[in-house]
């Protein structure tokens, strides 16, 4: 889909490093009235990622802002860029954007609204999602990217000109893309569904984790009882805390093999603490009383408000066969519509759907059943369920295409 028309912005010839270099770059933003977006942070050594370069691009130019700079200007010093991406009436164009998403958030409590991600829109196009930058480039313009200086040393400065060609590269071929990519997704009538799906990442991205949910998260939290998995809820949720307080990451503070083992074995003494491996001295002289006493706490929780974690058994003969059939009707649905299953949905909660409609519960419950989901996939699942959709499908130009419509031969609609 190489366009010979494509025109690319002028690149940056510095990095914009002062609050009144930002206001220049958000009034050209806001009078362009659509933009690209990239962040590159670092977040393996801090509880969240340190931003360290921001990437906007008009069809007219690229900027790149250093936010490490402008920080040093005072706290709210980027937020004219944060309450522009906030703002409704700009539309911003990004790639797999919800973690870029998720720091705008944690800089500014705002959550970013009118977004076209192109990854998600090569998934409403068929395209296989998720699928990389570099591919959705050379897919719509026929150029190779490098893949280099993905997990590069971003907050030191100056940066290399191999650096600023690559964080250049992550936004300067997104307008272009945008627009071949918005022209086909409203031939095909998923307008709205694209809008539903980027709002949707942009809501979840910038919803706070909580930490008494995080155990769950704990391999061989399963294997535990309720007394132990009570106690792994709070001393997840306090290894959770302490990192925030020391601005690290919380596998740094104690590793997830050392918080089942805390929650198996139940220490009661600063001794017995110590004695868990990968428990560090100055872990437990610091934190060591405040962790038996979320032990305690875990323990004195009464048995019927103790958390569970459902582990489906082994599914019947006949659950697996209507799981898989039901996988293939979703796969041909999705993409009869030009629509990659794995953005709408996934075989596991296809799985999910089988195992309900087998004990003869209410659908409605199901994630498929609810907003653009239920639109492009979860109502016609649900009719082809009760025997009332007939789905016809063929190939034109290597791509299949499905008509819908009922079993007793009513209209078909494609």
């Amino acid at each position: 889909m190489n366009s010979p028309t494509m025109k690319l912005p002028a690149t940056a010839s510095h990095l914009v490093e002062t609050p009144e270099q930002l206001a220049h770059v958000c009034q050209h933003l806001l009078q362009s009235q659509r933009f690209a977006f990239d962040t590159e942070f670092i977040g393996e050594n801090t509880y969240q990622p340190i931003l360290c370069l921001v990437q906007v691009a008009t069809e007219e130019r690229v900027e790149l802002i250093d936010p490490m700079a402008i920080g040093r200007h005072g706290e709210n010093a980027m937020m004219p860029l944060w309450e522009l991406l906030a703002n409704p009436d700009v539309e911003k164009i990004c790639h797999a954007g919800d973690q870029d998403v998720e720091i705008v958030w944690q800089h500014s409590g705002l959550v970013t609204a009118n977004m076209f991600d192109t990854q998600i829109g090569a998934g409403m196009l068929g395209i296989a999602y998720p699928t990389a930058l570099w591919r959705a480039v050379e897919h719509f313009s026929g150029v190779t990217l490098e893949k280099a200086h993905t997990y590069s040393a971003w907050d030191r400065r100056p940066l290399s000109k191999s650096q600023l060609a690559y964080a250049v590269d992550d936004v300067r071929y997104l307008p272009h893309i945008h627009e071949l990519m918005k022209k086909r997704i409203g031939e095909l009538g998923h307008t709205q569904w694209m809008r539903a799906a980027c709002d949707e990442m942009c809501a979840e991205a910038a919803r706070p984790g909580d930490a008494r949910k995080m155990f769950t998260k704990i391999r061989g939290a399963p294997g535990l009882d309720s007394e132990q998995l009570s106690v792994l809820r709070e001393v997840t949720a306090m290894r959770e805390q302490i990192a925030y307080e020391n601005d690290l990451p919380a596998r740094q503070v104690l590793k997830d093999e050392a918080l089942l083992d805390i929650a198996t074995r139940l220490p009661e003494t600063i001794e017995e603490l110590r004695a868990i491996r990968d428990v560090s001295a100055d872990l437990a002289a610091s934190y060591g009383h405040a962790m038996l006493e979320a032990i305690e706490r875990g323990k004195a929780v009464p048995e019927e408000d103790r958390p569970t974690i459902f582990i489906p058994g082994e599914d019947l003969a006949e659950v697996k066969r209507l799981g898989e059939t039901l996988w293939v009707a979703a796969q041909v649905i999705c993409l009869g519509q030009s629509v990659t299953p794995g953005l709408v949905t996934s075989q596991n909660e296809v799985l999910a759907l089988a195992r309900m409609v087998h004990k003869k519960k209410p659908l409605e419950r199901h994630a498929l059943m609810h907003g653009w989901h239920a639109e492009c996939l979860g109502e016609k699942l649900s009719k082809f369920i009760r025997g009332e959709l007939q789905v016809d499908v063929t190939m034109i130009d290597e791509e299949m295409r499905a008509a819908f419509g009922d079993v007793s031969g009513g209209k078909r609609n494609s």
